[in-house]
This record gives structure tokens, sequence and C-alpha cells, in this order.
């Protein structure tokens, strides 16, 4: 989980976002991480967060799913030595009172490592005073550890990451970058196999090269072209930082060993190893690491398993490694990204059944 409460950094105040989660979370103090803080994230407690919750309702279930694939990434990250892009997690005792409620909790919560630093969205835009452009690219192109942000689209992967955007990259002071709410992963919800801002191929990728209302096919839209201004998020583009702009199976060591080992296993040993909750999920984790390990990082995102539906597989677009600011941001050199966008329905990834023409112009996932 990320840090809480006002920071200054790159010169900068900070305030960090308002989460989205119906659990209450606490910052609790502990000995197993670097600063001494943890954020808690408690489920059940017969306490509305909010005035609007006061029939608090309690799902036992989910809250055992995602228990269970967050413990899977952290046994997963030690194994592949992707320990440092990720919070430490852990389950333990929780005992203590809500404050001003007066509540006392004396059961297991879901122990989260507090990760220095601000998100990517913050340092963008909610910065005070605002980040200047310049110092802004600055620090994303000189600043920031890019071999971890190698690190982590492996990680985005390989564990099929579904939510990745900018309110869940971290950046610390020094360049490090860690990703945080790693939940949505392994195919869980059987619909999204991975959507990422680190992964080409992916809308969310996508939606920062093109515009959002056109990746959507919004009604007010039209059927203009894009501009295709370079959102900064593109300079977190894999491909800017690996010799000919491919990973394929120049993988890091501490991967490669650890994809090895999955993909001599069984799914069924994957989901016992890992503790996964379903099988399909181990099935997810087994298929994305022997495609990983045998065919290459690029065949594993574009035609390996798990696989987005069709319209939510787009073409890759060449990456923006250099970014100026003028009117705008834009790439600093030359990038012609071709606008088109697949056939059917971007919101539900199913086929196209509204009243006004699809603008998708190809079949999703037939070229790349």
């Amino acid at each position: 989980m990320g840090s809480s409460g006002q920071k200054k950094l790159f010169g900068s105040w900070f305030k960090d976002e308002a989460g989205a989660s119906p659990s209450w979370l606490f910052v609790a103090p502990t000995d197993k991480t670097p600063n001494k803080k943890a954020i808690v994230k408690v489920a059940c407690i017969p306490v509305g967060k909010h005035a609007r919750d006061k029939h608090a309702q309690c799902h036992a279930d989910l809250a055992l799913k995602y228990a269970k694939i967050y413990l899977a990434i952290e046994k997963l990250a030690e194994d592949c030595g992707l320990t440092d892009i990720i919070p430490k997690i852990w389950v333990d005792w929780v005992h203590a009172v809500i404050p001003e409620v007066g509540y006392h909790i004396r059961w297991l919560g879901l122990w989260m490592e507090m990760v220095e630093g601000i998100s990517l969205e913050n340092l963008v835009r909610l910065g005070n005073p605002m980040m200047h452009p310049d110092d802004l690219l600055d620090i994303l192109h000189n600043k920031v550890n890019h071999t971890q942000t190698i690190r982590a689209a492996i990680f985005d992967l390989l564990t099929s990451q579904n939510d990745r955007h900018a309110q869940n990259i971290f950046i610390n002071g020094d360049g490090s970058v860690r990703l945080i709410d790693n939940e949505r992963a392994f195919y869980e919800n059987h619909i999204l196999a991975a959507d990422s801002i680190l992964l080409p191929t992916t809308k969310k990728y996508t939606i920062n090269v093109m515009e959002n209302a056109w990746i959507h096919k919004f009604r007010n839209w039209g059927d203009k072209v894009p501009q295709c201004w370079a959102n900064v998020a593109l300079l977190f583009d894999y491909r800017c930082y690996v010799p000919d702009g491919k990973i394929g199976k120049n993988l890091p060591a501490d991967v490669g060993q650890c994809l090895a080992k999955i993909s001599k296993m069984t799914p069924a040993a994957v989901q016992q190893e890992y503790g996964l909750p379903y099988p399909h999920m181990a099935e997810a984790l087994y298929n994305r690491s022997k495609a990983m390990y045998e065919e290459g990082f690029e065949y594993a995102l574009t035609q390996g398993y798990p696989r987005n539906p069709n319209p939510w597989r787009y073409k890759f677009t060449p990456p923006c490694c250099k970014i100026k600011h003028t009117d705008t941001y834009r790439c600093a050199h030359d990038w012609s990204p071709d606008t088109a966008i697949p056939f059917g329905d971007p919101i539900t990834g199913g086929p196209w059944k509204h009243d006004r023409k699809d603008l998708g112009t190809y079949e999703g996932g037939t070229v790349f």
C-alpha cells in the first residue's frame, strides 16, 4: 500500500489520493518493514467506514480470495526475485480500537508494507506547487529507475495484472518504483488477462497513446482521428530500456529460473505451491510462465494464455522514449502511431451492439 498523509518530494508537497477500498485500512507500527510502518486491511468489521455505510456488509469469501491472491503474489515475488518492486505482505493478528468509533478489533488482518513515495498520477497532476513540465520530464527521463520499469512490466505480465494505472505505480525520491494494489491478478475475473499502462497492446497502455474517448468509442467523439499527444506515462514503456525494444527470452536470471520451475509443474501443483484460490488462476500462472520461458516475453504478451477478448487486443504502437513539453506533452522524436482500433465494444470486451457505426477496423489479436 502507498504511504499515508502529506509529504514533500521533488520540491513539491503532495497529499495521497483517497483509496476506494470499502474495507477498513489502518496505519500500524511493525518491525517487519524498513520504515517500521504497515497498512493493515481488515475485513468484516461490523461498522461502516462512512455515514452512508450504516449497515456494513461482510463479504468473507471475497476477503479470503483477495488475501490468498496477495499471499500468492508475495511468494511468487520471493521465488522470482521481484520483491524490490512490490510491498511486503503478510497475515497477522490485529488488536486495536478504531479511533473515534471505539470498536475493538481482535482478529487477523492483511498487513502490507507502507510504500514510500507518491503515485505517478499524483506526481503529474497534484503537486503543490504543481510540478513544472521540465522538472517532471527530468524526473521521468533521468531519475526513475528504469531497470525497475522493465521488472515491473515482467511482473505485470507474469501475474496477469488487469488494473495497472497511474495511481498504483509509486515513485520515491531516489527514483525507485513500487507497484501497489496488485490483487486484480491471475485472470481472477475470467475476463481480463492483462491491462496495464506498462504493457503495450493492452487498453490502458493504448489510452496513453491515443485519446480516451477514441479508444472507448464514445458517441460524442465522432470519427475524427486522435492527435496522439504523448502522455508522460509512456516513459514507463519497457521497450525504451531494453536492446532492440524487446525482452524476448532475456529475462533476469532469478525470473528465468523461477519460470523454468513453474513451467515444469502441473497447474494443480502450481495452485498448491502458491495457495491460489481457484484452479483457473493457477492455470493462468502456469500458462503465462511457460509462454514467457519457452517463447519469450512478447510472445506471451500477444499470443500466450490467458488472453484478453479481441476488442481489448490492440496493435503495438511505436514507443515514445523521449518527451518534450511545448503547448502540451509531445514525443520528442519521430513518432507516428497507427490509430486503428479493434472491432467490438471497448467497455465490455464483447461484440458491438450500439446503434451507431463501430469505429474499429480490424479484428483484435489478428495483427500486432
